[in-house]
């Protein structure tokens, strides 16, 4: 999972890209500092979640 899929599939999110950028970079910025594996691997479960959903949209 990478940021850059998630920005490109923001293009095409119902309330804007400039909506949606400023959220998912907030999002990004409060998992930066994680340390601990299993709290890092659920962060990137979120976000596949959240690819997930944009996706279904």
């Amino acid at each position: 999972m990478k940021v850059i899929e998630l920005l490109y599939l923001g293009r095409e999110y119902p309330l804007g890209y400039a909506y949606f950028r400023p959220r998912l970079h907030k999002a990004f910025m409060s998992k930066a500092g994680l340390q601990d594996q299993t709290e890092i691997h659920k962060g990137i479960e979120q976000a596949e979640y959240v690819k997930k959903e944009i996706e279904a949209l």
